[in-house]
């Protein structure tokens, strides 16, 4: 997903360039460029390069360096949540649509390299940048009540809070182990049988917890 946003930005770098296009070359760039670079080397004279506009345009856009990898930053996790929310159906059983919402899981938080080696500097970055730090946290916190709010659109609104806020603290703890993982894997099955033992017992634990309400 963001692969091929970065790949179109870099196969029409010659075109002409509209506003809504080039904010989204930039921003496509700035992801492009922290996964290389890192934050303190993706500069925005490198970005604006890399996105194929100039640096004033790109100041014009953004203003600052921080201004702009917050924007990278919070498309991406439109891009991700939206597509999840769009992908996410409805069957016959609240088990069939629980699995459902891991395979989508993985499929965008886990499995797609772009997203995840983008994540792992993040999170690396944050350990040393006060800016990045509150970033990240403001991302967790998003990540979570999406996450939080899935759950209750699967199993009901009436869920206890405790048992989805269990739920989502689970699903983190996976996604992060993992996710730091995933760059460095080439058993990729093997990876993705790990991914659905873990999933299966975080299932049975969130399904046994609303069946001991009735």
């Amino acid at each position: 997903m963001l692969t091929a946003a970065v790949s179109e930005a870099q196969d029409s770098a010659g075109s002409a360039v509209t506003a809504g296009d080039a904010r989204q070359r930039i921003l496509a760039a700035t992801v492009q460029c922290f996964r290389a670079y890192g934050y303190e080397k993706s500069s925005m004279k490198l970005i604006s390069a890399t996105a194929g506009v100039s640096p004033a345009l790109l100041h014009y856009h953004f203003e600052t360096k921080e201004r702009l990898f917050q924007a990278a930053i919070d498309d991406m996790a439109k891009t991700l949540f939206a597509t999840a929310s769009a992908l996410l159906s409805h069957g016959v059983s609240v088990r069939d649509d629980l699995t459902e919402a891991a395979g989508l899981l993985y499929a965008l938080f886990i499995d797609n390299l772009a997203a995840v080696t983008f994540m792992v500097e993040f999170a690396a970055a944050a350990n040393h940048n006060e800016f990045l730090r509150t970033a990240y946290v403001d991302y967790r916190d998003t990540q979570r009540r999406q996450f939080a709010q899935v759950l209750r659109t699967i199993v009901g609104e009436n869920a206890p809070k405790g048992l989805i806020d269990e739920s989502v603290h689970l699903v983190e703890i996976v996604l992060l182990g993992m996710s730091m993982q995933r760059p460095f894997v080439s058993d990729t099955p093997g990876f993705r049988a790990d991914f659905d033992a873990l999933i299966h017992i975080l299932i049975s634990r969130l399904t046994e917890g609303l069946n001991s309400r009735h």
